[in-house]
């Protein structure tokens, strides 16, 4: 007789799925672990001290055993080993005693068990295949833990899906990190790379530092080098001065140039126009300008045809999805960087991102100042530099005209956020006044005016808008100057 899965109490395939979820979630399933490597270990580091620094360098964080007795046991052992007269390893004597004044001793099983662990280990030559096994067991029991977890939140969840979406990704990286092998560090090998690393600066070898050079010397060397890992950049201007110009100069010189792969989130232009944007100012060539010519200079379309094919070489990659929500940016940030090995972001702009707070009476800049606080989180949370756009308000234009700190539109979050502030600055009157036809530079100047790890000053620049490119300015002397400093 063949049941029916329609018929009430008749379990369906639907409901035998449900059961063996729930029987593979079932809280009495014993969790992956290996007792037998985790008193290996304890056993070993009490009688080698290069099995205990091994031990503690790999398995200190919590829940590395999954036995109760053995995690209080190591954690009263690294506790040992910080103390000022403790040197190597701890024996039984030492850490019982720990134990009993801690009220734990009996806990694990008295002295008698810490002797049972040293006699079970006759050698500790197998101490690094032991902690590999017993950390593997903890990542399990963490993936475990998270997607419970994760799957207890979504019957609960009241917000948006985007909300727990951006919490789950964070908490499975978190696992990820915990795979990454790492070791104590000694202050000599520190110095010693400390050392390689200022020789380099000072030779200017190309793979010297960790930072990306952006192409713009001043600025560059302002930042010891370029933009550095977990930086927030923030590039401001007022509109129409080339703040997205320059920032994709500077994605240019970095991707196709330095062959460093960049993400580009452009909440504003199409990922079309900001493709010819990049030919044009690579290639010298006003990309617009070739509808209204009769004759094509053959050296034009030479220089375009070489700057596609470097973009084709390059490993860049732009959304152009407008108006982005902060939760869906992060989330496309990290798979960015999770599947193409991305090492820089550049988004443009900051105030075009959209935050659900829902609160309907959040202020706009409440909004900014949570923005600009989850990009900086972002970018240490990735380790890698943020270059994100901004305006600056209308008050920069009154004065002297040059934008200040202070005229960063909506929040004074971002200056505090950001570990580099960068005003651009240009007469929007030069342009004007220049023919459409005229490829004549104009000069443009890029105020360093915050730098939380180096030196503020001025980037001077040359700006041909004819084919949206900044240069750097080389400052030149002239005959009169030379006349003047003379007579003075």
């Amino acid at each position: 007789m063949v049941s029916d899965p329609k018929k009430k109490g008749t379990p369906g395939p639907a409901q035998d799925r449900q059961t063996s979820v729930d029987g593979v979630l079932s809280i009495a399933r014993e969790k992956p672990h290996n007792t037998d490597a985790e008193m290996a270990i304890l056993g070993a580091m009490l009688t080698d001290p290069n099995a205990a620094s091994a031990a503690m360098a790999a398995l200190n964080f919590d829940g590395a055993f999954y036995q109760q007795a053995h995690q209080l046991i190591f954690n009263a052992m690294v506790s040992l080993t910080g103390d000022a007269g403790a040197q190597g390893g701890v024996d039984a004597v030492v850490l019982a005693d720990c134990l009993q004044k801690s009220g734990q001793l009996e806990l694990v099983g008295g002295i008698s068990y810490l002797q049972m662990l040293m006699d079970k280990v006759p050698t500790a030559a197998f101490i690094d295949r032991h902690v590999e096994i017993v950390r593997q067991c903890a990542v399990l029991r963490k993936i475990i833990a998270t997607c419970s977890e994760t799957i207890l939140r979504c019957f609960e969840h009241q917000g948006k899906a985007e909300e727990l979406l951006d919490t789950v990704e964070q908490q499975v990286l978190e696992v990820s990190r915990m795979n990454e092998k790492k070791d104590f560090l000694g202050v000599d090998g520190l110095v010693d790379k400390a050392m390689a690393y200022i020789i380099k600066l000072i030779n200017k070898t190309e793979d010297g530092t960790a930072s990306i050079p952006t192409g713009y010397d001043v600025l560059d060397r302002s930042m010891t080098g370029g933009l550095q890992k977990g930086m927030l950049f923030v590039l401001a201007a007022r509109p129409s001065i080339g703040k997205t110009a320059l920032a994709l100069n500077m994605a240019y010189n970095i991707g196709v140039t330095n062959k460093v792969p960049v993400g580009f989130f452009s909440l504003e232009m199409s990922a079309e126009q900001l493709t010819l944007r990049m030919i044009s100012s690579g290639s010298r060539v006003n990309i617009s300008g070739l509808a209204y010519q009769s004759e094509h200079s053959q050296d034009d379309l030479k220089r375009i045809k070489m700057t596609c094919t470097h973009l084709r070489e390059s490993h860049f990659y732009i959304d152009e999805t407008g108006g982005i929500d902060i939760l869906e940016l992060r989330s496309k940030a990290r798979r960015m960087v999770e599947n193409h090995h991305v090492e820089v972001i550049f988004i443009d702009y900051l105030q075009l991102i959209t935050i659900n707070t829902g609160n309907r009476n959040a202020s706009r800049e409440n909004d900014v100042a949570r923005i600009s606080g989850a990009l900086k989180a972002l970018a240490k949370e990735l380790d890698i530099p943020i270059v994100v756009l901004a305006q600056v308000n209308r008050a920069a234009e009154q004065g002297d005209g040059q934008p200040k700190l202070s005229n960063l539109r909506e929040s004074g979050a971002i200056e505090q956020d950001a570990d580099v502030v960068a005003l651009l600055h240009r007469n929007r009157e030069d342009q004007y006044a220049q023919g459409a036809d005229q490829t004549g530079g104009l000069d443009a100047v890029l105020i360093i005016a915050k730098n939380r790890n180096g030196m503020t000053g001025k980037q001077n620049l040359t700006f041909f808008p004819y084919y949206t490119r900044f240069d750097p300015r080389e400052e030149t002397v002239s005959e009169e100057d030379v006349q003047a400093i003379r007579k003075g």
